[in-house]
């Protein structure tokens, strides 16, 4: 940081100082502490599995909040695979 960063954009009011403490305490800090504790309720396919989601699911938000593009077919074909893949990851054997 102190080798690299451009010190004119630092957070200059309180709203962008919210917004980091926002994502570096709840966002990140609490949404890790859920994901570590939901990791020892499930098993390490089905875990495997959500992680995937990871990459779908930021595809929606950018569509839904910013109001970004997808191709749709692939995302529907991904999505598909990865329902089947948690299926099959919950199946008792």
């Amino acid at each position: 940081m102190f080798s690299w960063a451009d010190w004119n954009k630092i957070p200059s009011n309180e709203v962008q100082y919210g917004v980091l403490l926002w994502l570096g305490v709840v966002a990140s800090g609490l949404g890790y502490l859920g994901w570590s504790y939901g990791s020892t309720q499930v098993s390490a396919q089905q875990l495997a599995v959500m992680n995937n989601m990871l990459i779908p699911a930021g595809i929606l938000v950018n569509v839904l909040i910013w109001n970004g593009s997808a191709d749709w077919v692939r995302l529907g074909i991904g999505g598909i695979f990865i329902v089947l893949a948690l299926m099959v990851s919950s199946k008792k054997k």
